[in-house]
């Protein structure tokens, strides 16, 4: 599947979400998804990072804004991790997802975003992009 019809996807997931469509910041976090596609236009490890990028802030700020808007704040807890912390122990039976994603999401943007020349190859970029897809689709099927 192309980056352009994974957003079209995408963007359906995020319009349709009640707590979503009330946000101010959904313009915001969709115009993070449009990002996606013209990352992935480049064919490049400069492309291949900007993926990455714009695909965890477009996941960042959606769990920020269901967390937010379930009153499911920790000051301490102000990161996408920390959001998938605060989900998986407000919805137990999500708990072992939250933890999976935590390996398969949080810790590869991680290495991309704190190790100065560390790049993501395409496959590993695609690879964050369908557990972001994947942990959004069930997050935003459960907060609600």
């Amino acid at each position: 599947m192309t980056y352009k019809a994974r957003v079209d996807l995408l963007r359906v997931t995020l319009d349709a979400h009640p707590l979503l469509k009330k946000s101010s910041r959904l313009t915001a976090i969709t115009g993070e998804a449009n990002r996606i596609v013209h990352a992935g236009r480049l064919s490049t490890e400069q492309g291949w990072l900007l993926t990455v990028l714009h695909t965890t802030r477009t996941l960042d700020t959606t769990l920020n804004v269901l967390c937010d808007s379930k009153g499911w704040t920790d000051p301490s807890r102000r990161s996408l991790g920390g959001y998938l912390h605060i989900i998986g122990s407000k919805l137990p039976h999500l708990q072992a997802a939250c933890t999976g994603y935590q390996s398969s999401i949080v810790q590869p943007r991680n290495k991309y975003m704190h190790t100065a020349g560390a790049q993501p190859q395409n496959r590993e970029a695609d690879q964050i992009l369908t557990e972001m897809q994947t942990c959004l689709v069930l997050l935003s099927t459960q907060v609600r």
